[in-house]
């Protein structure tokens, strides 16, 4: 089977475009067009300067322009191997390319002719022969860095030059090209060090470091390792051809080291089975990936998308926005494509360098004219000036995330890194403002987070358009377990990187414990999701502040709602930390002191408790209810031992259950079928309100998430605080915390930063094989009690 295919667009457009050399002027086309209209931007040189050591010298146009010449530009794309999921996006980039092209002159018939570079050196060597054998005048590619290596010891002696779009190592620097190799991507020297940075502001201390044994993984690895600087938990080195490494093997290796974090450098077949094992494995810490994981088709990967919740990876970052770029997101969007498909407009350049290369020399060797045009090109990726090896200094890094939340995946790239000013939120000059999220990434309530960040994230946008020019706020996250202990230290992470305020915690144990250090360090807090009425009372030294009601209210809905079942002897089974405690206590208080069916409390932590005996504890009492007032995963192993035991009543939950990432936690969703839960009620309809619903729901988040309202109202009015002339931070949370309008509700704190919120939607599960459903048909407050939504 031949390994080239050619793709012939030979559309003209009836307009004669000629090239005029005017004296001793070249004339370099930058071709920037779409729709039809033809745009072109002109760079001059004087015909005796030297470019790179070496006379160009002007050749004229074809005389006939109504038979076009056609000229073959070659590429090399990774149609099978790691990365064979972005091929189709590079070589759409580079049909646009050619395609316009085509319709903005006659001169020339631009046709691209591809070739499988496999990822593979050797591979790419047969098929960069093929495509010189074909007439190539140049190449555009190889997408791998080994491929890139393996076919410029072809190109070169046969005078092919080529110009990579995605080959990022620090070895190609150095490759024995004879000047026939650019590439439009910085080194990966320069990427190591923004990985660095990204690694340390997360709070990570201990990175285990796995990557392909190829001139990229090697590469980048090795530099990334002289940037970090400290010890890393361990470093594995594979293979990446399928079927030459073992991912369980490499994930059991980060596990039992006990590194915090993974950095992986990998392509995205590779990466994806490591990530999956690691989920299997049950690894809690963070994950961090290079440019080779960055596009938002890496999903495509994936078996379990959950494995690739809150990846964190750079990409190379565009330039200053230029005209050529606009039309060039214009027409690949309109073609079908995502302009934040990585690499694609890298492709889009590659191919217009070396088409403008021949339009100006179409008879010599190109190589020099490649450099020339190479020299402040103002391209679809930005500005780009080749040095004396090829190479281009980049203007910094994109830094993306994937957040996965109710089976839908949101991929953003919110933040840069420049070697001038670190990481931002976008390049500017004005102060950054930074925030702090406490998130439950690990513990019992972990299904939750994904959402709780997302929200989080989309007020970060909110308060990035109130000042753009003068402050730019930044979300840094970290993991507070669900516990007191853990929450402490991430706070302190939190503070030591520069955050203000602190938005958090979930849990209120977390909470607590968190609060000790922010009310040190004069940093405010403000949960979004702790109930207990611990808080109201915690020393904390007015650094302490919550956007949901205590559980008081919430005990008070309970009871009206097991009432309201014609229920009558309940049992009550609650977690024996600061939220579980305090629910329970005031529930028995509102519902009878003594009067309750039993009750029994249990220390939530995996492997601290037998659900089982929980569950026949409540059918041997002879009770028709149970409340469980739980998180996620252990009120889903209770639910599913009373449902194995045959137990008839019926089960209710509190606010940390009445969400539908409850169903996620659990391993057999029919039963759940007939759970009512409880949670904060949001206000009506208001601007911010609808605000955060829109933006919610383009970023993929599930109906009905818990506490994102809260969450998205939480950053918000911080980071409006933060914003205000008042210097004291906890003051000013305070003063913008009277009649605050959020997505949530109107809220004002008292003098114990509580809440009095707007009463409790009460939701229920039900199952229809072969899946569980979440709705809240009724909700409850103070003045009505319970009623229907109308």
């Amino acid at each position: 089977m031949q390994m080239v295919n050619r793709i012939n667009y030979s559309m003209k457009v009836s307009k004669i475009f000629f090239l005029p050399f005017l004296s001793a002027v070249i004339i370099f086309f930058i071709v920037g067009c779409a729709d039809g209209i033809d745009e072109v931007e002109t760079l001059t040189m004087e015909s005796s300067e030297q470019v790179s050591g070496e006379t160009v010298n002007p050749t004229e146009a074809p005389a006939n322009i109504d038979s076009p010449v056609t000229k073959k530009i070659g590429m090399l794309s990774p149609r099978t191997g790691p990365i064979s999921v972005f091929s189709n996006q590079y070589e759409s980039a580079a049909n646009l390319a050619v395609d316009m092209l085509n319709r903005s002159q006659s001169a020339y018939n631009f046709e691209l002719v591809v070739g499988d570079s496999g990822c593979d050196g050797a591979k790419a060597a047969i098929s960069a022969t093929e495509l010189i054998d074909e007439g190539v005048v140049g190449i555009v590619g190889a997408a791998c860095s080994g491929a890139t290596m393996g076919a410029i010891k072809v190109a070169a002696p046969a005078g092919i030059p080529m110009v990579s779009y995605a080959s990022t190592s620090s070895t190609i620097t150095y490759a024995e090209d004879n000047g026939y190799l650019f590439r439009i991507v910085p080194s990966d020297a320069q990427q190591a060090h923004a990985l660095a940075a990204v690694i340390e502001d997360s709070g990570a201390i201990m990175p285990a470091l796995l990557y392909m044994n190829n001139d990229y993984g090697r590469g980048l690895a090795d530099d990334f390792e002289l940037n970090w600087g400290t010890q890393l938990c361990t470093r594995v080195g594979y293979d990446p051809a399928d079927g030459s490494y073992d991912p369980a093997t490499i994930a059991q290796s980060v596990i039992g080291g006990e590194c915090d974090s993974v950095v992986l450098m990998s392509y995205a077949t590779d990466g994806a089975l490591i990530m999956e094992a690691l989920y299997s494995e049950g690894f809690k810490g963070s994950v961090f990936g290079g440019d080779g994981l960055t596009d938002a088709t890496f999903q495509e990967s994936f078996t379990n998308i959950s494995a690739l919740d809150r990846l964190s990876a750079t990409k190379p970052l565009s330039g200053s926005t230029s005209n050529v770029e606009a039309k060039f997101e214009t027409a690949y969007s309109a073609s079908g494509g995502d302009p934040e498909d990585i690499y694609v407009r890298e492709v889009y350049d590659a191919v217009n360098m070396i088409a403008t290369a021949v339009i100006a020399n179409p008879v010599g060797d190109i190589k020099w004219t490649i450099a020339g045009i190479g020299n402040n090109y103002s391209g679809a990726s930005g500005l780009q000036t080749f040095d004396a090896n090829g190479d281009v200094s980049g203007a910094g890094y994109s830094i993306c995330k994937f957040m996965v939340s109710g089976g839908k995946i949101n991929f953003s790239c919110p933040q840069i890194w420049t070697e001038e000013t670190g990481i931002t939120g976008s390049d500017f000059n004005g102060e950054v403002v930074k925030i702090g999220l406490l998130s439950p990434r690990t513990g019992p309530i972990a299904v939750y987070s994904s959402g709780f960040e997302i929200a989080a994230g989309i007020a970060i946008d909110a308060l990035n358009a109130i000042d753009p020019e003068n402050h730019r706020f930044q979300l840094i996250t970290a993991d507070s377990g669900c516990d007191g202990r853990l929450a402490a230290l991430a706070a302190q992470i939190l503070i030591d990187s520069g955050a203000k305020g602190i938005s958090g915690a979930a849990c209120s144990g977390a909470t607590l414990g968190a609060i000790s250090v922010a009310s040190d360090a004069g940093v405010p807090m403000v949960s979004y999701a702790s109930t207990s009425p611990a808080l109201t009372t915690a020393d904390d030294g007015d650094h302490l502040f919550r956007v949901v009601p205590a559980d008081d209210l919430q005990a008070r809905a309970l009871v009206d709602i097991v009432n309201a079942n014609g229920l009558s002897n309940p049992a009550v089974l609650y977690m024996s930390n600061d939220y579980g405690v305090g629910l329970a206590d005031f529930f028995e208080s509102a519902w009878k002191p003594g009067a309750l069916c039993t009750s029994a409390s249990y220390d939530p932590s995996q492997g601290a408790y037998d659900a089982s005996a929980l569950a026949a504890l409540v059918i041997d009492e002879g009770c028709d209810s149970v409340i469980m007032m739980s998180y996620a995963t252990d009120g889903a192993w209770i639910a599913e031992e009373l449902h194995r035991q045959g137990f008839k009543g019926d089960r209710f939950g509190a606010d940390t259950v009445a969400d539908a990432g409850f169903i996620d936690a659990s391993t057999d969703q029919s039963t759940l079928d007939g759970i009512i839960a409880t949670r904060p009620r949001q206000a009506e309809d208001s601007e911010q309100k609808s605000l955060f619903e829109s933006a919610w729901s383009k970023a993929g988040g599930p109906a009905g998430a818990l506490y994102t309202h809260e969450t998205y109202d939480s950053v918000l009015l911080i980071g409006m605080a933060l914003l205000s002339s008042e210097p004291d931070a906890a003051r000013a949370v305070a003063k913008t915390g009277n009649g605050f309008d959020g997505a949530s509700g109107k809220h004002t704190f008292d003098i114990a930063g509580d809440v009095i919120g707007n009463g409790y939607d009460v939701c229920s599960f039900s199952y229809t094989a072969p899946s569980a459903s979440f709705d809240c048909p009724q909700f409850w407050t103070v003045a009505d009690g319970l009623s229907d939504l109308p």
